[in-house]
């Protein structure tokens, strides 16, 4: 009896002759449950304010129009914790899945996203630095009020307990030496956050969306699964330590690029690489390599960007089908860059989205930042 090789979709194949249509059964059901219904869109927010960086904030008004658009296309809002445990279970979901997620615990979340949301009966999220917290930071909600927010039905995250940029290694710090200071600052948050709301985190958020993968491992051993700041929906092939979501600011919250992105869906893909988003020193360009599920992709009708240019090589190397090499045609600036690569879905408004993250160090071997 010919069978579909389901652990590697990307090279369905039969193991008898004659058999071709069978595979490509398989690789419709496959196209069919990789459509909506299994997938969600994350969307992460900070400040709700007029007079906070715009680059980590949407007005009031913004998140009002947000809200809105929800409530009138009847998106279902999920609990982030449930949309995690749905992924690791392979549960299927609402069709228009939608679930909401603040970083930081500013002060703002309290006075303005929570009477909308408490209003309206939706759960979300809120990932916290619980240093900032403790020490009383300007700007930054109490214990007291999660508390009350958590009674309410508001869940309450890791988000470290420094806010530091955990992948770094300090100078002269060795390998296990930062491994262990890492995992003490996770642990130390989670501690902290399990002690003042009664209930121990079980997500993470990178801050800065920055991970490599010996941060994924820690968090992984944790029990934790992990959240960055690359677009896209999540889907059950996602990695679990680093999922994908939407952020949210003034320049990106406007209403039309926010109901593309609410409505996205996953790229139909079979692999990726490289998992590390951390390039080497001596590595200005590089190159991201998808392999896309056959017969799900028109070539031409995927673009890519690369820090929102267009000044990026696409190509099909022969011999190695369904796959596409992503190379910017400038270097990349030091600090943080993104791919992002869409196509249309077929369903009328609604675009498939993928994006990856890209880190760069100065060629001195130091950050893009000082610490």
């Amino acid at each position: 009896m010919p069978v579909c090789n389901n652990a590697d979709p990307g090279q369905a194949r039969c193991h008898k002759r004659g058999w071709a249509w069978l595979c490509a059964l398989c690789l419709g059901l496959f196209a069919i449950a990789a459509r909506a219904g299994d997938s969600c869109v994350v969307l992460q927010y900070h400040h709700f304010s007029t007079t906070t960086p715009a680059v980590t904030s949407v007005t009031p008004a913004q998140f009002d129009a947000h809200l809105k658009y929800l409530e009138q296309q009847r998106f279902h809002v999920l609990p982030l914790r449930e949309l995690v445990q749905r992924l690791k279970a392979r549960q299927a979901l609402p069709e228009r899945c939608v679930s909401l997620s603040v970083d930081d615990a500013y002060r703002s979340v309290y006075e303005q996203a929570y009477p909308r949301l408490k209003a309206l009966g939706w759960p979300f999220t809120v990932f916290v630095s619980s240093a900032a917290v403790d020490h009383q930071g300007r700007g930054f909600m109490s214990w007291t009020q999660m508390r009350e927010m958590a009674r309410n039905g508001v869940s309450f995250e890791n988000h470290s307990h420094s806010h530091a940029h955990l992948i770094r290694r300090r100078k002269g710090e060795s390998q296990t030496q930062w491994e262990q200071r890492v995992r003490g600052d996770i642990e130390r948050a989670q501690r902290r956050i399990t002690q003042e709301i009664g209930n121990a985190p079980q997500l993470f958020a990178y801050p800065y969306g920055e991970f490599t993968p010996a941060l994924e491992a820690i968090v992984g051993s944790l029990g934790l699964s992990g959240f960055g700041q690359q677009s896209g929906p999540v889907w059950p092939d996602a990695d679990l330590q680093a999922l994908p979501r939407y952020p949210m600011n003034t320049r990106y919250a406007r209403l039309d690029g926010f109901r593309v992105k609410v409505n996205s869906l996953p790229m139909p893909l079979a692999a990726v690489s490289p998992r590390d988003p951390l390039l080497a020193l001596d590595e200005w360009r590089p190159t991201l390599r998808l392999r896309l599920l056959p017969g799900s992709y028109r070539r031409g009708a995927i673009h890519c960007f690369v820090n929102g240019s267009r000044q990026v090589d696409l190509v099909w190397p022969e011999g190695e089908r369904d796959e596409l090499l992503v190379t910017p045609r400038f270097d990349l600036p030091v600090g943080r860059s993104r791919t992002n690569c869409t196509m249309p879905s077929g369903q009328e408004g609604r675009f498939r989205w993928y994006s990856h993250g890209w880190i760069r160090r100065r060629a001195d071997g130091g950050w893009y930042r000082e610490d």
